[in-house]
């Protein structure tokens, strides 16, 4: 797994950024499928599989996204996003399994919270069972039980990001010299700085932090992308 983490180090934690500091994204339009088999697997994080169909969805809602804000995609830019969102796709999954060996647990409750909250799932201001199965079948292309899974899994590793998040924050003693370190040993702007400053140095701790946990699985987890394999035959 390490040579793949070498390998696809600067994707992978761009993707992880993104989701990291990210919300869900629940967005319906325009699908690009291709003819590929949609059922095959192009990634493998331990014993779970990520097939294109899945792959491909999660591209499709993320490029919607990107639309509604006026980003021009092309072939050679969804191409990328793709390899971009299953490297991120990968990361969830081994994040996942660490939660899991933390003991994160998501109730029902907690999981039947989240869905009704969710906005694609309202009808006449209030969460509409109808609307929730049609949503998750036509849109999402699973069954209820599978969306559910995979909430479940997105919530617990959103617990797990906010816990390296919480540990990776920077005390008041440590800004002050780093950011000394950082200005040549000026504090003529602190005051004003100090808050920004704080927050990306955070966010950056937060990254090494998650760097270095998935490091610590590599001779854990089996880790496989095969999305070259499945598109181009190689």
């Amino acid at each position: 797994m390490i040579s793949f983490l070498r390998r696809h180090q600067k994707s992978i934690f761009a993707a992880t950024l993104a989701v990291f500091f990210g919300g869900t994204f629940v967005g319906f339009g325009g699908y690009w499928f291709t003819d590929r088999d949609l059922q095959g697997a192009v990634a493998r994080v331990g014993k779970v599989k990520i097939s294109y169909q899945r792959l491909m969805t999660h591209v499709n809602l993320y490029a919607d996204r990107l639309r509604e804000k006026g980003t021009d995609l092309d072939d050679a830019k969804l191409t990328q996003l793709k390899r971009e969102m299953l490297n991120n796709m990968m990361v969830e999954e081994l994040l996942a399994i660490k939660a899991d060996e933390l003991g994160l647990v998501v109730t029902d409750e907690e999981l039947s919270r989240d869905i009704r909250a969710t906005p694609a799932f309202v009808r006449n201001g209030q969460f509409d069972q109808d609307t929730y199965f049609q949503a998750v079948r036509s849109h999402f292309r699973v069954t209820p039980q599978e969306y559910e899974r995979d909430r479940r899994k997105s919530i617990k590793t959103a617990r797990l990001k906010s816990l390296f998040h919480r540990v990776a924050k920077i005390s008041p003693a440590e800004l002050r010299e780093i950011y000394a370190a950082v200005n040549k040993g000026s504090m003529k702007s602190f005051e004003k700085d100090k808050e920004s400053f704080a927050a990306r140095l955070q966010q950056q701790r937060a990254l090494e932090l998650i760097n270095h946990c998935l490091r610590q699985m590599q001779s854990q987890v089996e880790i496989q992308n095969l999305l070259d394999r499945v598109e181009h035959g190689v």
